[in-house]
């Protein structure tokens, strides 16, 4: 199995001096293993990652959406294999209570947002709105979606393959006090707190002993804010403790974060010892094999 990072920042793209190692292209990673290519995200990183794909003749394509938020999707509408006739691409994502994929993806693609309809793309369009722990086979790779603590309805995943296993879980509050997300906050208080522990249990699972954990780390401990829905890099640090994880890439990076900045996290970590995972911060281009 092997993993490639095409976008790794959150929030919205940057073009700047300050993010020339790490990247400035929202979330997007490619995992291959035999025939089979599954994209992870649409960010703005799945521009290059199209042209790339249209001159490797790649016209079976499986994209995993964790959710809907502009930076998970923006860069679709400019995907290369779109215009490409014979090629087919399944998209999966968690099931909305009142709209589906299709609906949600149309939308984004239309006037005055988009001049160009997306059912007039000459590919293939296939679209999958995933059950809660939904598992699935795709060539090699062996998948689960698990619903996160994000606003909207947010989906981690975990992929296996021949024994190894990668796990991506971004956009996500893993140990903070609120529920985020649609349809979770009825109930009494002892029942959403068993749904936020049933929560940080989907995480645990996903990422239980993976080879690789993709982990949002947008905050850093003193940044944190409680009702945006996103991690901290001592959350990764501690999931990856819980979860018997080897090797974690904190990714989601901050819009403002610089390369010199996101070098001295990953140093402080390192020093600080007592993890027993290989800790970097994931950059465009960067490759895993597992």
């Amino acid at each position: 199995m092997n993993v490639t990072f095409w976008g790794v920042r959150g929030s919205y793209p940057v073009s700047s001096p300050h993010c020339t190692r790490y990247g400035g292209n929202t979330p997007c990673i490619e995992v291959t293993a035999q025939d089979t290519c599954i994209i992870i995200d649409a960010g703005t990183g799945i521009c290059p990652l199209g042209h790339h794909l249209v001159e490797r003749g790649v016209s079976d394509i499986h994209l995993l959406i964790i959710h809907t938020h502009w930076d998970h999707i923006q860069g679709f509408p400019h995907f290369a294999p779109l215009e490409k006739s014979g090629t087919r691409i399944h998209r999966y994502s968690l099931a909305h209570a009142d709209r589906s994929l299709r609906q949600i993806m149309q939308q984004q693609q239309q006037t005055p947002f988009f001049p160009t309809p997306l059912d007039e793309s000459r590919a293939e369009l296939v679209f999958h709105d995933l059950d809660e722990c939904e598992r699935w086979q795709l060539g090699p790779f062996d998948l689960l979606c698990k619903r996160l603590n994000h606003p909207s309805y947010t989906g981690g995943f975990r992929i296996e393959c021949n024994g190894k296993i990668f796990a991506y879980i971004s956009d996500t509050d893993l140990y903070g006090p609120r529920l985020h997300g649609e349809g979770i906050n009825e109930g009494t208080d002892t029942e959403r707190e068993a749904r936020r522990i049933d929560l940080q249990k989907s995480a645990g699972d996903l990422a239980h002993r993976a080879d690789l954990m993709v982990c949002d780390t947008f905050f850093l401990p003193d940044e944190y804010k409680e009702d945006w829905g996103h991690s901290r890099t001592i959350d990764a640090l501690q999931l990856g403790r819980e979860a018997e994880v080897q090797s974690i890439a904190f990714f989601h990076h901050e819009p403002h974060r610089s390369d010199a900045q996101l070098d001295e996290i990953v140093a402080h970590y390192r020093a600080e010892g007592g993890h027993s995972s290989d800790l970097f911060a994931a950059a465009e281009g960067a490759k895993r094999e597992l």
